[in-house]
């Protein structure tokens, strides 16, 4: 895994170089997870497509289809699946299987179309960007004996799957469209995203409003898009297809870091996916830490005991947590700040 988060002096900012490495199911995931044959859904999806993809096909050929899929250094291994040969995401598919974060049924099929589930999505992705931090949940629907207890306690504890006012997680339910954009726009940064979204759509007034800035940012940024017919259909539920599609391309284009230790003073960290904690280290000394355009699939820890302030910019964590009671730091909230919670000392200033 490459080093994600860039570094640019405060006095001299260098240019970022955009690293390129682009990225709820329930048979399909049980299959990879227990081993088991997968539960027969009946649930049928319309045939889908997204504005940049060939359309749907509604007779896939039955002969098996074969696929040569490469990395970079030419290593990804021959798939077989016999319903995706004429199907519009059979190149996601195929390199998805091979990353591991999804499986075919046991008859040779991947089945396409069928419906996503809750538990499904928040599974699929928590295996393509390998969360591995939980915490406890207390979902009345969810319990230690379900398959998904451990993938729900970890995608909320990332921060980018959440429960209902009425504390249920509806692991069951097939994700829509516009819930899928909620979450996937939780799992990526998001600062200086240029472009109207959504909101030339024909149906973009029927996008509830508490999804419309995230179905907005994940447009702009190509992971969600229209279909040719220039609706978005916010209700529509996501099928497997478009699951692995929009989780392959977060993969391939988000610079994703497992863990970082911010070590150096008046220095900005910027531009990264930070899977677990982000750490401010002693070693900053007296000096000032920026972080710009930064998610955190964990908390921003500030163990430094002399840092003089730590400034955030398009920034999203779990937790803020600084653990020296002596140091009077300053927290710097600029613009699009999301902390989920905050363990501050009298002392520590926070300006917002």
């Amino acid at each position: 895994m490459k080093n994600i988060i860039k570094k640019t002096t405060a006095f001299c900012l260098c240019a970022l170089m955009a690293v390129s490495m682009n990225l709820e199911v329930y048979a399909g995931v049980l299959d990879d997870i227990l081993g088991n044959d997968p539960i027969e859904n009946t649930d049928t999806a319309e045939d889908t497509e997204d504005t940049e993809n060939n359309p749907v096909s509604d007779t896939a050929d039955e002969t098996e289809d074969v696929e040569n899929i490469y990395t970079a250094q030419d290593t990804y291994n021959t798939i077989l699946f016999t319903d995706i040969s004429s199907h519009w995401a059979k190149d996601w598919i195929n390199k998805a299987v091979n990353m591991g974060f999804v499986s075919g049924y046991e008859d040779g099929t991947f089945k396409p179309d069928r419906t996503i589930t809750r538990a499904e999505f928040s599974t699929m992705l928590n295996k393509a960007i390998q969360v591995e931090t939980s915490q406890e949940i207390d979902f009345y629907d969810v319990s230690a004996k379900d398959w998904f207890y451990n993938e729900v306690r970890k995608s909320v504890a990332a921060g980018f799957f959440s429960g209902y006012d009425d504390n249920t997680f509806k692991p069951n339910n097939p994700i829509k469209r516009q819930e899928a954009a909620k979450v996937v726009a939780g799992a990526i940064t998001t600062g200086n995203i240029d472009g109207e979204g959504a909101t030339l759509l024909k149906d973009y007034n029927t996008i509830q409003e508490w999804a419309r800035e995230s179905v907005n940012t994940v447009y702009n940024k190509g992971y969600i898009l229209g279909y040719p017919d220039k609706t978005y259909q916010p209700s529509k539920a996501l099928t497997r297809g478009e699951a692995v599609k929009i989780i392959y391309e977060i993969i391939d284009n988000e610079n994703i870091e497992y863990g970082f230790n911010i070590t150096n003073y008046d220095e900005t960290y910027t531009s990264a996916v930070v899977v677990g904690n982000l750490n401010v280290l002693d070693s900053v000394g007296r000096g000032n830490v920026n972080i710009k355009n930064v998610v955190v699939l964990g908390d921003i820890v500030i163990s430094a005991k002399n840092v003089k302030s730590v400034v955030l910019t398009d920034v999203k964590a779990r937790n803020i947590i600084v653990e020296s009671d002596t140091n009077p730091v300053k927290i710097v909230y600029n613009d699009n700040v999301t902390i989920g919670n905050s363990s501050l000392p009298a002392i520590v200033t926070v300006q917002k």
